[in-house]
């Protein structure tokens, strides 16, 4: 009977989900950007854009990127130019992960972990996941998956993809990332970020965030959050004896994409419609990179920034050289991940696993 009753429990909750996300498409298709709601009500369907395919789709213009300063003509022609090719087509795709000869993606229309071939795009094997995976990362030889609505990250074998064990974490988990040997989790409703072992697979105190916790990044020694606030946070793990310690930054307004990478930490704003660039090492604003639209998410590779809008469903790059031109995607951007001299795209609505790298 309890069986019965948490299989039920999960339908309904997906019925729920997927009523929620077509209202969400069909109030984009109506046109409107907020509809006059608070920030406080558009940060939550932010969020959910980005871990529970809820962007909104809306006919965009890319607006142009307002260059700093100390950028100069010759370096605006570097990769002036983005390309990009599908690898795989599928309902949704909220996560995406790469290895030698295997990638990894996780469908939370379906509820569906898939590995496949990142050169042909041709599905190897999948399985039924037993919530709703929001975010995943690919760790100590593992799969570590996040469980939106059983509120638990799932451990996974990469080959076979049997699930190895289930670790509860805090309410809404919505994000992962490495650091020190631990899978760190963001919960939305707990407001707090929660370490799990990659060795033991065993959960850690869970870190109370006062401005919230939505997206985080790892690097130089500390995980970097965004919330619920217009604030960044900066988070430095426990070491001995001594308890974790914070520190807030004031980014801009709407913060929740979030990376590190050339030396700094980059924040994606979304109600600004700007991408800021932290010193990791003193903790100020150094840049802010004036893009337009819903810049939701941000990813650093082969030197290079990227910047995905949901609105306009593009990316394009900022730094070191912004790009003169966004790449229309054609789907909307739910993640970026850094694969070799460019970024793979985790795309909803049509679901969509993109390559993309710069042009020539």
């Amino acid at each position: 009977m309890a069986q019965t009753n948490r299989s039920q429990r999960r339908r309904e909750q997906s019925q729920q989900d997927r009523a929620r996300a077509a209202q969400g498409a069909r109030r984009g298709r109506r046109g409107g950007r907020d509809g006059g709601q608070s920030w406080d009500g558009r940060r939550r369907r932010l969020t959910w854009v980005l871990v529970a395919a809820l962007i909104v789709v809306v006919a965009g213009i890319a607006v142009p990127l307002l260059l700093s300063s100390s950028s100069t003509p010759s370096n605006q022609q570097r990769h002036a130019a983005l390309s990009s090719h599908t690898i795989l087509r599928l309902p949704a795709a909220s996560a995406v992960a790469m290895r030698g000869t295997s990638a990894w993606v996780t469908d939370d229309l379906r509820n569906l972990l898939l590995r496949f071939d990142p050169t042909t795009g041709k599905v190897e094997r999948s399985v039924h996941l037993p919530g709703r995976p929001v975010a995943m990362v690919l760790a100590e030889g593992h799969l570590w998956v996040a469980d939106a609505v059983d509120n638990q990250v799932v451990e996974v074998d990469p080959a076979t993809l049997l699930i190895q064990r289930s670790v509860p974490v805090p309410a809404e988990p919505t994000d992962l990332a490495v650091l020190a040997g631990q899978a760190w989790v963001t919960s939305l409703e707990a407001h707090e970020v929660t370490p799990v072992d990659l060795r033991t697979g065993t959960a850690g105190t869970p870190i109370d965030v006062l401005a919230g916790a939505v997206r985080v990044g790892a690097g130089y020694g500390s995980l970097w959050v965004t919330g619920t606030t217009n604030l960044l946070t900066r988070v430095t793990p426990p070491a001995s004896s001594a308890g974790p310690q914070q520190k807030t930054l004031v980014v801009g307004q709407g913060p929740i994409g979030v990376a590190t990478g050339e030396g700094a930490v980059w924040v994606a704003n979304a109600a600004a419609g700007t991408v800021s660039e932290v010193s990791q090492a003193g903790f100020f604003v150094t840049q802010t990179f004036h893009v337009g639209g819903d810049p939701l998410t941000v990813a650093v590779s082969g030197g290079d920034v990227y910047v995905g809008d949901g609105t306009a469903q593009t990316v394009r790059t900022v730094s070191p050289s912004p790009g003169l031109k966004a790449l229309d995607l054609g789907t909307d951007p739910r993640v970026l991940v850094p694969v070799g001299a460019g970024v793979w795209v985790a795309g909803s609505n049509p679901g969509r696993v993109l390559a993309v790298a710069p042009g020539a």
